[in-house]
């Protein structure tokens, strides 16, 4: 009886490996033709202890990368980072550290805004319209 038990458990395993197979070749498609329901470009300024403007593109796979010009003092930088569902994920400056915090969870007029900051005594707020 033991026998065959364990040769029924080796007959199965078989099968459990090929609907694994199965699940992750179906798993890989969803990821491959995943499109960001965000993609697009968003356009607008950012103000407080620094001011400027923003230019930030989201791709179809969620990659966030945001253009940022000082008015101030002219100093131009590249922000990149992620998306988790609407919300930015590490979406940071590697030279000067400055970091884009919010979302662009669906919204009629297609404004978006939220806060900025670089460190504990710089921060302020962000608006941007989806072009």
């Amino acid at each position: 009886m033991k026998i065959k038990i364990i040769l029924f458990l080796v007959a199965l395993a078989p099968l459990m490996s090929c609907e694994q197979i199965i699940d992750n070749y179906w798993d890989r498609k969803a990821e491959e033709s995943y499109v960001s329901p965000y993609k697009g470009i968003y356009v607008g300024s950012y103000t407080g202890s620094d001011k400027g403007t923003l230019r930030l593109e989201i791709s179809a796979k969620d990659f966030v990368e945001v253009k940022k010009v000082s008015t101030m003092n002219g100093f131009t930088e590249t922000l990149e980072g992620g998306m988790i569902g609407s919300s930015f994920n590490k979406v940071i400056s590697r030279t000067s550290g400055f970091t884009i915090l919010g979302n662009v969870a669906s919204n009629p007029q297609n404004t978006y805004s939220g806060t900025w900051k670089i460190d504990e005594g710089n921060s302020g707020t962000w608006t941007l319209k989806k072009e």
